[in-house]
């Protein structure tokens, strides 16, 4: 994962890259693995038409509708405003569409917001712009 930062906040980068790739694992583990990276008012922006999910409502759509059997990310963009922060990145999953089917790959420029807590980085929200085909 590439990384560039604008800001010279170094822990909150790095306490933010490690949210970033549990993010990536909890997209392969499922619904209970992503609710607990989310604060509880977080939303999710996506689809082609720009649906608007609360979190439990999201985690169920990715793990019913698309499940994801691997995910990476590039490009990771990381900028840190006290105890927020906003990053951006390409995923790459693949996904199963249909369980008769190989998965299928897809990609995302996804930009998320990430708040500090006592519990450490969490989701605040995230809005993803989904490509297909790959490129």
């Amino acid at each position: 994962m590439t990384t560039t930062t604008s800001t010279a906040h170094p822990e909150a980068v790095e306490a933010i890259k490690q949210a970033e790739a549990a993010w990536l694992a909890a997209l392969v583990e499922g619904e209970k693995a992503l609710i607990p990276l989310m604060l509880e008012d977080s939303r999710v922006v996506h689809g082609p038409v720009g649906r608007v999910d609360d979190r439990e409502t999201w985690a169920h759509f990715h793990v019913t509708r698309r499940r994801s059997v691997a995910a990476k990310a590039t490009e990771l963009e990381i900028t840190v405003r006290g105890n927020t922060a906003i990053t951006t990145c390409f995923h790459e999953m693949y996904t199963v569409l249909d369980e008769n089917l190989a998965p299928f790959p897809m990609q995302e420029v996804v930009t998320k917001v990430w708040e500090e807590t006592a519990e450490g980085w969490l989701l605040a929200h995230m809005v993803m712009g989904r490509r297909f085909p790959p490129v």
